[in-house]
């Protein structure tokens, strides 16, 4: 192993000494080259998916009509979710600084290039955190491709859109000025963290924590930790209330197995240990999630202080009893990047010390250079074995055009103030109207509805949406009109027409 290591050292000075100029280029203006790629690359991969009818309406459609109505000056109720306000549902006043980008372009695909550009913008504190602790911009360099690449911010990422895409970022700024005793800055990103939802505010007063433990900035974790607190009892217990549909915090249903309010579950797990063991580790998906988190950056953040701000996430994951919230999928581990990235700043001195006083001699910067190589060596196998592996399936870069063409026609067809219920693929394209449903079965009588029994059939399935289709085809109330490769609209009778806003259709060529 020291063989290697001493080899592949050797290789990388070598490379630095004959091409001097090249490698001080890199270093300078590498950084900022990786981000625009990824800005290029995360944007390809969401706009693809929209394009060819594979984005969703949850959570893109219910985000897109929020924004929407927020750029409008208006904060209507969410057809596509089914509340009132959305708000009542998750508090993200983050949503605020995305308004002036729909001031320049109102479409669905500025929240995807907007969520590329945030995303990817993140790998830049992340790059100054570990140029500046590791002293080597190489280093920095491969731990920003690692936090671009991780599994789960590409996950993030294929999943259309969701809040978290900020999290991470966001994250990484606070960081950046806790490194360097930039206080006013740190405090500065705590509002923006917390207006991200309002669970955050069990991250933020972890952060806290870890401000007053390993940082011994007392007055400041403790402020940071008063305030989240704060934050998440006025949001939980008196914002939000008023605007759900229930009038109670929906989210806690997740968690009542473990007692009727967030007080009695704390109490019941630290009164039962072995119960809060169990959970961590059972069913055998959350030992596979937790396997998937710390194995690509080698477990070390096992030694590392920074690993404290995950525990909330964690445990957000894996005491839940809704079984997504354990899978390998969607937006829910994005954050755990910069945050393990970052422990890796105190574990691998750590390291270093407890292999020393073992009569370990390494040279630092060797160690360094080995961990950082490793750990993105380690994260590509991660990746590509979920979501990215799509990158190179030539059939995600391409839908019959025949068929997206006669969707786009179609949705073309419908006036832009009519309601209408669509199917989970085709809202997102739709869901920047007053009126606009999600098709799980129930039409919700609006004036147009489509379908097309070829895509993504959630929240039914393949066989429920076509005995659906055929039910509507006996429906009095609607007539059909089929367009070929899949498409079929529905639209309702003048006599059904309640507020008598239906147009007749233009003419389509089939």
């Amino acid at each position: 192993m020291m063989k290697l290591l001493n080899y592949s050292w050797g290789r990388f000075i070598a490379f630095r000494e004959r091409h001097p100029r090249f490698s001080a280029w890199i270093g300078r203006y590498g950084i900022y080259l990786l981000v625009l790629f990824f800005i290029l690359l995360y944007s390809m991969i969401s706009l693809l998916k929209h394009m060819n009818f594979q984005s969703h309406g949850w959570d893109l459609g219910i985000f897109d009509q929020h924004v929407w109505q927020l750029s409008n000056f208006e904060f209507g109720f969410n057809t596509v979710r089914m509340v009132p306000s959305l708000w009542g549902d998750h508090f993200h006043p983050i949503f605020f600084l995305v308004i002036p980008a729909y001031w320049l372009w109102s479409d669905a695909r500025m929240l995807l290039i907007y969520q590329a550009i945030i995303v990817a913008l993140g790998a830049l504190p992340v790059f100054y955190v570990v140029k500046r602790n590791f002293e080597s911009r190489f280093c920095a360099l491969c731990l920003a491709l690692t936090y671009l690449i991780f599994w789960g911010t590409m996950e993030l990422i294929f999943f259309d859109f969701h809040t978290e895409a900020f999290l991470g970022p966001v994250l990484a700024l606070s960081y950046f000025f806790i490194d360097r005793e930039n206080m006013a800055g740190y405090m500065l990103t705590i509002p923006l963290l917390l207006w991200v939802k309002e669970t955050t505010a069990f991250l933020v007063f972890f952060l806290g924590l870890y401000m007053i433990i390993f940082r011994r900035k007392y007055f400041i974790g403790a402020s940071t930790c008063a305030i989240s607190v704060a934050w998440f009892y006025i949001v939980t217990q008196q914002i939000m209330p008023p605007l759900a549909a229930g009038g109670d915090y929906f989210y806690f249903k997740y968690y009542s197995h473990l007692g009727d309010d967030w007080i009695d579950a704390m109490k019941y797990l630290a009164t039962h240990p072995w119960v809060a063991v169990k959970e961590l580790f059972v069913p055998y998906h959350k030992t596979k999630l937790l396997l998937f988190i710390l194995a690509p950056f080698l477990f070390l953040p096992l030694i590392g202080g920074f690993a404290i701000v995950a525990v909330p996430a964690l445990l957000e994951r894996l005491f839940s009893n809704y079984y997504p919230h354990w899978e390998i999928l969607r937006h829910y581990n994005a954050v755990f990047a910069p945050i393990f990235i970052f422990t890796l700043m105190d574990a691998v001195p750590r390291l270093h010390r407890w292999l020393t006083r073992r009569g370990r001699q390494i040279d630092y910067r060797k160690m360094v250079f080995a961990i950082c190589v490793l750990i993105l060596v380690v994260n590509v196998p991660f990746t590509f074995s979920r979501s990215a592996k799509t990158l190179f399936n030539p059939w995600f870069y391409h839908l019959d055009p025949r068929m997206e063409q006669m969707g786009y026609d179609i949705i073309g067809m419908i006036p832009p103030d009519a309601s209408v219920c669509a199917q989970d693929p085709v809202v997102p394209h739709m869901s920047q109207r007053d009126l606009i449903f999600q098709f799980d079965g129930n039409t919700y009588g609006a004036e147009y509805v489509v379908l097309n029994k070829f895509l993504d059939t959630y929240p039914l399935t393949n066989r429920t949406l076509v005995w659906e289709i055929a039910r509507l085809y006996r429906d009095p109330r609607y007539v059909a009109h089929r367009y070929g490769y899949g498409w079929v609209l529905f639209t309702i009778k003048p006599e059904y027409d309640l507020d008598g806003s239906l147009q007749p259709l233009p003419t389509l060529a089939t």
